[in-house]
């Protein structure tokens, strides 16, 4: 069914119900960032299957919000006809805004499970003083859609699995000690949880009912004294079962989440950014609710010594993964080679790796202008050829029972013109800058974000996008609450954190390049350091093991700091990688490690 369908389908439903406006987030109950098929709603009634982005539909047009990340592909992806792109930067949505200049006395309606609690009050309140009505439906407009035409709410069955203390660090007593002691500390009786990598990270499981991303869907009450998990009975094997009893924990039906929680009573916690309205209407008048960040949330970033030396772990055998088909692809792209077989066959040498269980996200794979588009993902329709007249650019990640990885290199398999080294040099140097920085405690990302761009914007360029996004262990390859960005966000940056370094620039209609690893965030050892009155002072350590484009660096750019950093970098993946490979790939891997010979 077109598009057009849809929307004609959702009107109708519009027009019962009496709407003016709906509102289509691209999030689920869960605020997962990605959401299975059959609650990817916003996606159905678009076209764009973009990770970002928000649908308004009134009477006789749609528009969608989306940041700089995607607007060459909602352009590519919409209907002009049919939908409005409307641009946003930072993590600021326009809906708002929309709202004030078009929602004048008009009936809005949303999914009260997709809406935060924290939003849905500033709602409100903007709504009111359009004299507007917020609507709270009880049903998804864009499921009553898709029901007759049959795709119906179908939620995988894939088995949970416990995740050993080897690769966690903590036992689930552990964890369920540490949350219930923020509960006394918070004078509250239970904390409600709707977000998936939390009670994955509380419970100590992993599962596959997201694609590239190990978790169960599921909600978890935890108490001072009990504990329950409400998720589908038939994933739960009874080894899993055994072990999640032993620790006092209740299984009841996914179904049953929101009777239970309105049966409590007492002081409920709830995550004001993350639990949704609809939580927070079925708690009873007769508990109070008690709207903090939730506790799970800076633990679950502060890997644990376990935890990082796992990272390490991971991103060992991901380099080895990512060398093997820099290598390959340097020595077969004449065969023949397109966007989808490159990004299959770097799944293919993922692989081979011992602890891998899937890819973190869903692998970039852009030849030239197909580059440019900050988070595109090839189809046959779009599928290039590659070969040595551009650059080529890779981002892609595993999950490793170890670890989450997360790397993008840009290449050039001929000969790169000037421009081409000049403008991935700059990207490379801002990518050092940020990597070597040392920062006193209670910096934030956007204190940082400016070591990554000024490069660029000394030759008056930038790029669309933050710098670097947090990432879980064995989790979700996006993770808060860490960012380096322009926006403002207020996280100090300490040890544990891991986070992403990935400046980028992109010429539309003719290349990308973009240069990406993950770093832990550690203290900095050094006797001056530590004696310093304005310390502790903190570093960046490089996870990401693979070396950076040989062909495409302008060595007379590179400072004299610069070479000094690479040459370290690189005897460190000498170090660490060389011996896992093969001759053929040694021998590359030497030829680009000879950098300054």
């Amino acid at each position: 069914m077109n598009v057009a369908k849809k929307l004609k389908l959702l009107r109708d439903e519009m027009h019962k119900k009496n709407i003016d406006i709906y509102i289509v987030p691209s999030t689920d109950a869960h605020n997962s960032e990605y959401v299975p098929k059959c609650w990817d709603r916003r996606a159905w009634i678009s076209s764009f299957d973009g990770s970002a982005g928000e649908v308004i539909v009134t009477a006789k047009h749609a528009y969608l919000f989306t940041d700089g990340r995607y607007f060459l592909q909602a352009r590519e992806q919409l209907d002009p006809m049919l939908y409005t792109l409307i641009q946003q930067s930072g993590a600021a949505s326009k809906i708002e805004t929309w709202l004030v200049e078009n929602a004048k006395n008009q009936r809005i309606g949303i999914d009260p499970q997709l809406i935060s609690i924290k939003r849905a009050q500033k709602l409100k309140q903007l709504i009111q003083d359009l004299s507007s009505e917020l609507v709270i439906l009880e049903d998804n407009l864009v499921d009553k859609c898709k029901s007759p035409l049959g795709e119906a709410d179908k939620t995988s069955l894939a088995q949970a699995f416990a995740l050993s203390e080897q690769y966690t660090g903590q036992s689930l007593t552990e964890r369920l000690t540490m949350i219930r002691a923020a509960l006394i500390k918070n004078v509250a009786d239970f904390i409600a949880l709707n977000v998936l990598d939390e009670i994955a990270w509380l419970f100590n499981i992993r599962g596959a009912d997201i694609e590239y991303t190990p978790l169960v869907i599921s909600y978890a009450i935890l108490g001072q004294n009990a504990a329950w998990l409400f998720v589908d009975q038939r994933k739960i094997p009874a080894s899993l079962n055994d072990i999640l009893s032993n620790a006092g924990i209740t299984i009841l039906d996914y179904a049953q989440f929101g009777q239970h929680l309105g049966n409590l009573k007492g002081r409920i916690w709830l995550d004001a950014r993350t639990a949704n309205l609809w939580m927070l209407d079925k708690i009873s008048a007769k508990s109070s609710v008690i709207l903090e960040v939730s506790p799970i949330l800076y633990k679950k970033a502060l890997k644990n010594l376990v935890e990082a030396e796992g990272m390490r772990v991971a991103h060992i055998q991901d380099a080895v993964a990512v060398i093997r088909f820099l290598c390959w692809l340097q020595h077969n792209w004449q065969t023949g080679v397109d966007e989808i077989s490159c990004a299959d066959k770097l799944a293919s040498f993922r692989a081979q790796e011992q602890h891998i269980v899937s890819a973190s996200f869903r692998t970039i794979s852009g030849f030239a202008s197909n580059g440019a588009i900050i988070h595109y993902h090839a189809t046959p329709a779009t599928c290039k050829i590659v070969d040595d007249s551009n650059l080529y650019l890779i981002d892609s990640g595993g999950q490793y029972l170890e670890g989450t990885t997360d790397i993008t290199r840009t290449i050039h398999l001929g000969k790169p013109r000037p421009e081409h080294k000049r403008h991935y040099t700059l990207v490379l140097k801002g990518h050092l800058a940020l990597a070597r920085v040392v920062f006193p405690h209670g910096m934030a990302g956007e204190h940082l974000d400016a070591f990554a761009r000024a490069p660029l914007w000394h030759e008056y360029l930038n790029y669309r996008h933050g710098t670097g996004h947090g990432v879980g262990s064995f989790l979700c390859v996006h993770e808060g609450p860490q960012n380096i960005s322009p926006a403002i966000s207020g996280i100090a940056l300490v040890p544990g954190m891991v986070v992403s370094n990935e400046p980028g620039f992109y010429l539309d209609g003719e290349y990308g390049i973009r240069i990406e690893n993950l770093c832990l965030i550690t203290e900095v050892r050094a006797k001056a350091a530590k004696s310093s009155e304005f310390g502790p002072f903190y570093q960046f350590e490089n996870l990401t093991l693979v070396p950076y484009s040989k062909e495409l660096i302008d060595l007379d750019l590179l400072s004299t700091e610069d070479k000094a950093q690479l040459k370290v970098y690189y005897t460190k993946i000498n170090t660490k990688i060389r011996r896992r490979l093969g001759l053929v790939e040694q021998m590359w891997l030497d030829d680009q490690l000879a950098l300054f010979n």
